[in-house]
């Protein structure tokens, strides 16, 4: 090979490596790629809170309903515990959750149009009665941060 023969490899290598480095990361088999999946994240999020708030739901289990024998333990843990479990673990609406580690306590964050849907959900849990709730409704990060941009705009006007 000669040496203008060389010369065009490496150019046209070159090229090839660059259209492929720039091509990959847009094609959707590699799904979307730096800044852009960022800007689909921080949209889908928008999308997905504009549909609805969310809230952080924090129990835990009240002593007054404690079960006083083997018989009720297992009762309340068939009846009400488990079933409960179970069908936060299916609902669509929680984002995350979970019992801490060996307490009868645990959260989950859910997403729903108002603290009333939340309250109708944990209303309708078998175990709603025997456990003590508390409701905080939360803001995204993006949210948060779009609020803390314009205070910060605001600020900067003031000068």
């Amino acid at each position: 090979m000669t040496l203008l023969g060389k010369s065009k490899t490496v150019v046209l290598t070159g090229v090839l490596v660059t259209v492929v480095a720039v091509a990959l990361p847009l094609l959707s088999a590699f799904g979307e790629g730096g800044a852009r999946r960022d800007v689909v994240r921080r949209d889908a999020e928008r999308n997905a809170t504009a549909m609805g708030m969310l809230y952080l739901v924090e129990f835990e289990a009240a002593q007054a309903g404690a079960p006083t024998s083997r018989e009720q333990t297992i009762e309340q843990l068939d009846k009400l515990v488990i079933p409960s479990l179970e069908s936060l673990g299916k609902d669509d609406r929680v984002r995350a959750g979970g019992i801490a580690a060996g307490t009868l306590t645990g959260a989950f964050v859910i997403e729903a149009k108002s603290k009333d849907e939340v309250t109708a959900l944990i209303g309708a849990l078998p175990a709603s009665s025997v456990m003590k709730w508390q409701v905080t409704p939360i803001e995204t990060f993006a949210h948060r941060a779009d609020i803390e941009k314009k205070v910060m705009q605001g600020l900067r006007e003031q000068k």
